[in-house]
Formats: C-alpha cells, sequence, structure tokens
C-alpha cells in the first residue's frame, strides 16, 4: 500500500471523517473517498468496517515512523 493508502487507512481507524482526513492530509472528502476504496479493493474488504478489522488482523494499523 501507498503512503497515502496506508495515513488515510489509520486515520478512518481513528473515527475521522473524509472531511477530517481530507483537511489532514490535504486532500478533497472525494479522494480520501477514492483512496479508501482502493484500500478495501487490495484487502479484499466488503465495506470499510470490515477492512478495517482485516487491517488491524494484518497490523497494518499500527502507526510507523516517518
Amino acid at each position: 500500500m501507498t503512503r497515502t493508502e496506508l495515513s488515510c487507512l489509520r486515520l478512518c481507524a481513528e473515527g475521522k471523517t473524509d472531511q477530517d482526513i481530507g483537511r489532514q492530509l490535504e486532500l478533497s472528502s472525494s479522494e480520501v473517498a477514492s483512496v479508501l476504496s482502493v484500500v478495501m479493493l487490495k484487502l479484499r474488504a466488503p465495506n470499510r468496517m470490515a477492512g478495517l478489522a482485516k487491517a488491524s488482523r494484518l497490523g497494518l494499523l499500527a502507526n510507523s515512523p516517518e
């Protein structure tokens, strides 16, 4: 996954809205939704909740040093 995809995923896991994530990452809310849609495809998850659960099991939500 790309850095942007991981950032969006982690912020989504924190309960941030697409708008909040977009403000923080300097993206539009529709761009955030698109990025998260791609993430869910990569995780083979039918929705965000399932994707976040799978990402957690895979260790993708742990903060990495930047």
